[in-house]
């Protein structure tokens, strides 16, 4: 009896373990592939969305930060900028807002004025500080832009030196190579010296702001003109403006002069585009400087 008793447990044992060793089957494989492939799906959306949305936040953060910087730049330039000489240059491929940068204003006691005889020297008060070493010229009662530009006898005079007090009270006086006589006198005896103009210029979606090229040097098509001693500094990148619908030739730039009841005014109205993502600004400068 104990003999066939361990023969049926052999005969059952292969089975038994034949039962264990079974695997998955097709159905338990697939229903596991398509779970598998359901959460896949929805943690590479999660992913792709998180992504999107940095990448989103990071192309607006670039706008606003290009659009912020050359948007205050201009402030503060045109802000102190000499009266008058705010204008728009470039045409419309290439349009350009150019202005004469003022380094000092002083008050001066007394200028030749016709049918006075030329002076080769101006006694002026409240300077203080050193001259930018970019500042060549003084001018007195420029009202137009044309005799801005064309640095008209009378209104914008080179001077040779200067020799500073270093006091407000006490004279300093300014010298030029050749007599000079002005053409009118400040209603507010207002002298101030200036610089060679300044240009921010919207070029292959990108603005460049041009200095030291001189008074009157443009190429042809009226930009400022390119030399070894220009200088040439990216300032933005990303202008769209050209997509804009409803645009006019002075655009992005336009200026309105100085009336009776209120300052010069640059109104600049910039489109930035990166992407999916785009910044309009709507700027409205005020130049507080009278002649």
């Amino acid at each position: 009896m104990s003999g066939s008793k361990n023969n049926l447990k052999l005969k059952h044992q292969p089975k038994h373990q034949a039962k264990n060793q079974q695997g998955f089957t097709l159905i338990e494989l697939v229903t596991v592939i398509v779970i598998l492939g359901v959460l896949a799906t929805g943690i590479s959306s999660f992913l792709r969305f998180g992504v999107q949305s940095y990448t989103h936040a990071a192309d607006r953060d670039a706008l606003i930060s290009s659009a912020r910087f050359v948007v205050e730049r201009l402030n503060r330039e045109v802000r102190n900028a000499l009266p008058n000489s705010i204008r728009t240059i470039g045409g419309d491929n290439n349009p350009c807002l150019e202005f004469v940068p003022i380094n000092k204003s002083v008050n001066y006691l007394d200028i030749p004025v016709a049918p006075e005889a030329p002076s080769n020297s101006v006694d002026v008060l409240m300077l203080q500080g050193d001259l930018s070493s970019t500042t060549q010229y003084v001018s007195v009662y420029a009202l137009n832009s044309d005799d801005i530009y064309d640095k008209k006898a009378g209104v914008i005079e080179e001077f040779s030196t200067v020799a500073n007090s270093g006091f407000r009270d006490v004279p300093s006086t300014i010298s030029f190579a050749n007599s000079v006589i002005f053409k009118e006198e400040s209603p507010t005896e207002r002298l101030y010296f200036i610089g060679s103009p300044v240009s921010y210029c919207v070029e292959d979606q990108a603005i460049y702001r041009y200095q030291t090229y001189g008074f009157g040097s443009y190429d042809s098509d009226g930009k400022p003109l390119i030399t070894d001693t220009t200088e040439k500094v990216l300032m933005a990148e990303y202008v769209d403006n050209y997509s804009l619908p409803g645009i006019d030739t002075e655009f992005p730039f336009q200026t309105s002069p100085a009336t009776l009841q209120r300052n010069g005014l640059a109104l600049i109205r910039l489109k930035f585009a990166r992407n999916l993502e785009e910044i309009v600004f709507n700027n409205e400068i005020q130049v507080p400087n009278v002649p």
